[in-house]
């Protein structure tokens, strides 16, 4: 389907500038545009499917880098017809509902992914669009009060403190309108010297308002541009005009509102997608599926090195004659760790290494655990029936866990028709022994089991996908997750929905490591058979499972700990699982600031006396100088 037209069915035309892939609403009134394609198309890349480009016809697309989203805005000016024209960002959009949302301190609704629900949610239909816009004059956001964000006392204070933009830039501006229209000096003046602004650069007009509009902004911002002196500026103060844009809508408005338009404006709520990617789903791979074992883990970036110590463990003891599929559910993994993982993985070429971003299958869920060692991650096998439809069948593992046999062995196992194979839990069944009946009241209250000694461990699951898709649907199971009172999260939900569809495993495939004593502390108040499987397990474990606070990157001593640092040592991550053992915590990205004390400031000879660099007081000093100057 090509965009390249002019012409439409709606009399609505919001178009939504984009300058990276992203998911768009589905209807008529929305238009996604890519800005700066002219310079894409020069430095030889491939222009957006499915989208308008602003380097067609009439058009200043090789002015992107400076005139941002202002591209798409002289684009459609020229170039389209329509009785309103709006304008959006591929991450921001007009709230088109009846109903107030919450919004952060810098007035935006905050959303993940643009999904059915949210666009559902938020109105982003032709209808509600409609309606919305239908009878009204102008639209923007709220005015936000500068004041609120970070006690800024004017638009010119709140402009200055962005350190890619100049003063001088915004006095350049004001001069070249008052030259060009003194009529709006007043109204300049009233702008920049208040608090009050709609801020984004999202706007709805009628036709002869817009069109009058961009009559008035464009040559204003050219005559800037002709006399503005950009030669040395970075690529943040690169994009002033479209800076300067924002301003001067509101001061368009301003003069309107004061000189008798009788515009009717409407203020509409701004929603902020923070991944508006789109959403790639995962493919078959092009192997025979009798020979496929598909296996999932759960991590985030900060996990990296265990995840990539548990993968490894395992192809080191796969067997030669089998494929394997390995699929890491993650949101904020870098590019940089996934080349790393999969570099150091392409050793093993009977597997092949996958990532899938869940963000938009868990957006709109407030989803949190109950214990400090449990993290959301926990919850993303609950996608799993759904991400994957073509696997009947799949194997889950924890991150914290290694693999010391045939993994093959274990996904081979026949499950019938029922919709879990696990290990018993033996901490958590040692636990309903015990004289106080904590766990056994919780049991009978919370889970509702019928047949509590038949509760499983989760970190290693064999899971029928279809008979999982049977019980529940993922949005019925991420609904029960939200639910407040579980004590092990998505482990006790799994037993409480599953139960009476359970294989149950041999023990020496999910071995728990006696973390803090527990083994003769907890374990052994399990029933006795079971405590006698479980200690023989630990003789020939095919998998230890480090599950508790007790990790051996954190102890080198705790229990299999050198078993699992056979595999980790060998992995490129082991250097930062070495800093952890030193109680190094990965450090947070640096981030400039200014000198706390200027270095040509006569008091710096005084400070470098009485707290020399390094020194604690130097720290206490740096602190306390930054928040006397209002500084970060």
């Amino acid at each position: 389907m090509s965009f390249e037209k002019t012409a439409h069915p709606s009399r609505i035309k919001i178009f939504v500038s984009a300058h990276k892939p992203a998911s768009f609403p589905d209807c008529a009134s929305i238009l996604p545009i890519q800005v700066g394609a002219a310079n894409v198309q020069a430095a030889g890349k491939p222009l957006f499917e499915d989208t308008l480009h602003d380097n067609v016809g009439d058009n200043i697309s090789q002015k992107n880098p400076m005139y941002c989203e202002l591209t798409a805005q002289y684009w459609a000016w020229k170039n389209a017809d329509a009785n309103y024209y709006g304008f959006c960002h591929y991450r921001r959009y007009f709230d088109f509902s009846d109903t107030p949302h919450r919004q952060n301190s810098y007035g935006e609704i905050m959303d993940a992914a643009i999904t059915p629900e949210a666009i559902a949610e938020y109105g982003i239909d032709d209808d509600s669009i409609a309606k919305a816009v239908e009878g009204w004059d102008v639209i923007t956001t709220p005015m936000n009060n500068v004041r609120e964000f970070d006690g800024f006392v004017s638009l010119k204070d709140h402009w200055n403190a962005d350190p890619h933009l100049q003063l001088k830039d915004l006095r350049h501006m004001y001069d070249v309108l008052c030259a060009m229209h003194p009529e709006y000096q007043v109204d300049a003046d009233t702008v920049l010297n208040g608090t009050r602004a709609a801020f984004c650069n999202m706007f709805i007009m009628r036709k002869a308002i817009f069109q009058e509009y961009c009559e008035w902004l464009f040559p204003i911002l050219d005559e800037f541009t002709a006399h503005w002196d950009y030669s040395a500026a970075d690529v943040q103060t690169l994009r002033t005009p479209g800076h300067l844009s924002e301003r001067l809508l509101n001061i368009f408005l301003a003069h309107k509102q004061r000189t008798g338009s009788n515009w009717k404006i409407k203020r509409l709520q701004c929603v902020h997608f923070t991944n508006p990617e789109p959403f790639m789903p995962l493919e078959p791979l092009n192997t025979n599926p009798r020979f496929t074992v598909p296996v999932l883990f759960a991590a985030d970036d900060n996990y990296v090195p265990m995840l990539t110590t548990t993968i490894y463990s395992l192809l080191k003891n796969a067997s030669s004659e089998r494929y394997y599929d390995i699929i890491v559910l993650e949101r904020n993994i870098t590019s940089e760790n996934k080349h790393g993982i999969i570099d150091f993985l392409s050793q093993f070429e009977n597997a092949t290494i996958r990532f899938l971003d869940v963000s938009r299958a868990i957006s709109g869920f407030d989803l949190t655990t109950s214990n400090a060692h449990i993290s959301i991650e926990t919850y993303y096998r609950f996608i799993i029936q759904e991400a994957l439809p073509f696997y009947k069948k799949v194997l889950y593992l924890d991150c914290d866990l290694v693999v010391n046999g045939n993994i093959a062995e274990l996904y081979d196992t026949d499950l019938g028709n029922t919709a879990i194979g696990a290990v018993p839990d033996i901490d958590f069944i040692g636990n309903l022994n015990m004289k106080n009946g904590e766990r056994m009241d919780y049991v009978n209250h919370q889970l509702h089991m019928s047949k509590p000694y038949g509760y499983f461990q989760a970190g290693v699951l064999l899971m029928n996908l279809e008979r999982m898709r049977e019980i529940h649907t993922v949005r019925e199971w991420l609904e029960i997750a939200q639910k407040p009172g579980f004590i092990y999260n998505d482990q006790d939900i799994l037993n409480m929905e599953c139960e009476g569809s359970v294989t149950y495993l041999p023990y020496e495939w999910n071995v728990m490591h006696d973390c803090g004593g527990r083994v003769h502390g907890v374990f052994d108040f399990a029933p006795a058979n079971m405590f006698h499987k479980y200690m023989e397990s630990r003789k020939s474990p095919k998998i230890v499972h480090y599950a508790g606070y007790d990790k051996p990157w954190k102890n080198p001593w705790c229990d299999f700990a050198p078993l699992y640092w056979d595999y980790a040592s060998e992995t490129p991550f082991s250097l930062q699982m070495m800093a952890l053992l030193s109680g190094v915590e990965k450090p947070e990205p640096a981030q400039h600031h200014e000198r706390a004390i200027a270095e040509d400031s006569p008091i710096r000879k005084y400070a470098d006396v009485l707290a020399p660099v390094g020194s604690k007081q130097r720290e206490i000093m740096k602190v306390v100088a930054r928040k006397i100057q209002g500084k970060r």
